[in-house]
């Protein structure tokens, strides 16, 4: 059955002006047309003129709740139904089963991704049209918990796995595959199931995208649902051969991207049960704008170097840190540096490092100096961190120094610093980088205090592009906080300091008495003996997020270290609005999702929190 793109009416209601201004603009820029009120009474006396496809209404409104909506679309005597999203925020889940048991069509979680509100909004008015939702019947997708299983699938591969299962079971199929569409070689690629190879060693099948019913699904960018395989001469039964699979019904399923491009295409199949009907198709589409999303993540953008295949099946790197043993003295070191070799930075300016002259000392630190450079050949200033006296001859440093120059010179991203040059000084190692004028985030609080919402989110935006780019390439940072987050002229923010980064597959390069990171802004695991990875950062950088918009870290009072550590474990998420009163509840929800202590319960990818801070810089300013 073809859909095809329907535009419709939409209704939104939500009592935050902000909100309805950003779903106002998002969606009309999608060619919907929108209308808005603050309160379900407002929305029953427009719903009573007519003329809706669609209402997007928040669970609780004043003067009315979004239930009452629901209960008001679907009484008797109404000619036509009206489809229903309900919003409601991320720890509230209750309220979207008890929308969805009610007849909800759909819903949406807090903050809002303007992205993910235009793909569901725009699918469940294409089922409008097309008819579907007349035949819904009880046998309904449980959306939160497949959802929930997208969300926290980790990997390329697991994610690919992730969308096959949620296609598979949501859709009662006996197989489903995904492909991505490469459209520099016009194909689509697959991974070969059960560790199979092909001919030439790859993990991947490629085929032309002009061929077969996935082609055509991908061509003219809707479902096709093939009753009888063999009798649609589209169908290619190369894989049949390959496998002895013998197809019968096929339902091949487009996957687009947050800008509505089609990135690739989902197939189920089976081979004894009969076709798919028309409320598997309702389901399809349900399920296609999650997918879709899921797959530009498991197939995200990579430098041209970096061979597909591998990007395909990488894994985040993790790691175990050593029980953390307390010395005798009581003392705990965060730092890898002999103590007692001090130097003196400001002895450095007007000296050489290499073919660089030192100008000014630009801050110190337990692992080194960071000093400002100029580079007499390219004549541009750069930034010198330099480690301690003798750092070239102690192993562990000499390895972890050349860990973080290859890890920063990989990553190559506008939001991590450049690296230019390693070398060794006076039996010292030192890095060379960009330097960022801006100074740090930390130089913003000791100057400024706290920041303003309209300030912060932009700058931790940016550092969630560049923890973005580091996880997607399994390297987890370990020591996320606002001394590590530059800012160049313009006021674009660079995650720094690498130093302490761990590739996949490397053990720890600290020892018993250790503890690496800073401990105000460490998660709970990384505080104890516990597995480390990527979601570590995502605390940290929550933590951060706390620390640059209240003016503190999150647990501010202990003076002990051993009683910091021991509150990021066990205490309570302290609420920021004890700080800052007037702090949006989307920024609050945002920083409680990425310290959640449990690992499961926070933001599962960098890409999800970056999602929901872009959502509240829509919300601020629908025009970003």
């Amino acid at each position: 059955m073809a859909i095809v793109s329907e535009r419709g009416t939409i209704l939104v209601v939500d009592p935050n002006a902000a909100v309805r201004r950003m779903l106002e603009v998002h969606l009309a820029a999608g060619g919907h047309a929108v209308t808005s009120c603050r309160s379900a009474r407002e929305a029953k006396d427009l719903l009573d003129s007519g003329g809706f496809d669609l209402i997007i209404t928040e669970a609780e409104t004043p003067e009315g709740s979004g239930f009452d909506l629901l209960r008001h679309t679907q009484k008797p005597g109404n000619e036509r139904r009206v489809a229903t999203i309900i919003m409601s925020g991320r720890d509230q889940p209750e309220r979207i089963v008890r929308a969805l048991e009610r007849g909800a069509d759909d819903y949406l979680t807090k903050p809002i991704s303007p992205s993910m509100a235009v793909a569901r909004a725009s699918a469940v008015i294409e089922l409008q049209a097309s008819g579907l939702l007349s035949s819904r019947g009880p046998d309904m997708l449980d959306l939160p918990r497949l959802d929930r299983t997208l969300r926290e699938a980790s990997g390329g591969a697991g994610k690919l796995r992730a969308i096959c299962d949620a296609l598979r079971d949501g859709l009662s199929a006996e197989r489903a595959s995904v492909y991505r569409f490469d459209s520099s070689s016009n194909e689509l690629l697959t991974v070969v199931a059960h560790g199979e190879t092909s001919a030439d060693g790859s993990p991947l099948i490629r085929m032309s995208a002009e061929e077969g019913l996935a082609g055509a699904s991908l061509r003219l960018g809707h479902i096709i649902n093939t009753h009888d395989a063999y009798e649609d001469s589209r169908f290619s039964p190369r894989f049949d051969e390959q496998t002895g699979f013998v197809t019968r019904s096929v339902l091949s399923i487009p996957l687009r991207d947050d800008h509505g491009e089609v990135i690739g295409v989902a197939q189920v199949l089976n081979h004894e049960v009969g076709p798919f009907l028309a409320a598997e198709e309702l389901k399809a589409m349900q399920l296609a704008p999650r997918c879709g999303l899921c797959l530009a993540e498991a197939f995200f953008e990579v430098d041209l170097e970096l061979n597909l295949a591998a990007t395909i099946i990488a894994q985040p790197g993790t790691a175990t840190f050593l029980p953390t043993i307390l010395p005798s003295t009581g003392g705990i070191t965060t730092g890898i540096l002999p103590r007692d070799r001090s130097v003196d930075a400001r002895s450095f300016i007007g000296t050489e490092i290499g073919r660089y002259r030192v100008m000014a000392v630009l801050g110190t630190g337990s692992q080194g100096i960071v000093l400002e450079g100029h580079d007499e050949l390219l004549d541009r200033s750069v930034a010198i961190k330099l480690l301690g006296p003798d750092s070239a001859r102690i192993p562990m440093l000499r390895r972890q120094f050349m860990q973080e120059a290859r890890t920063m010179a990989k990553l190559g991203h506008p939001n991590t610093v450049a690296i230019h040059d390693v070398g060794e000084h006076d039996r010292a190692l030192y890095l060379v980088m960009e330097q960022c004028h801006g100074g740090t985030t930390f130089d913003m609080l000791k100057k400024d205090g706290p920041i303003s919402v309209a300030a912060a989110i932009p700058i931790l935006r940016d550092a969630c592009r560049g923890l973005d780019a580091a996880h997607r390439r399994g390297m987890i940072h370990r020591d996320i906080k606002p001394d590590n987050i530059l800012l160049d002229a313009q006021g674009a923010a660079k995650l720094s300091d690498f130093g302490l980064v761990l590739a996949p597959n490397t053990v720890d390069i600290a020892g018993a008495d250790h503890i690496i990171g800073t401990p105000h802004y460490m998660s709970p695991e990384q505080c104890s003996n516990g597995l480390v990875d990527h979601r570590s950062d995502l605390y940290a950088l929550g933590a951060t997020c706390f620390h640059l918009l209240a003016g503190k870290p999150p647990y501010a009072g202990p003076t002990d270290v051993r009683e910091v550590l021991k509150c990021h474990a066990e205490a309570p998420i302290p609420d920021p609005r004890a700080l800052v009163p007037d702090l949006p509840e989307d920024v609050v929800s945002i920083i409680a999702t990425a310290m959640a202590k449990n690992p499961a319960d926070r933001y599962q990818n960098a890409s999800e929190m970056l999602r929901d801070l872009e959502a509240v810089l829509n919300a601020l300013d629908p025009d970003f």
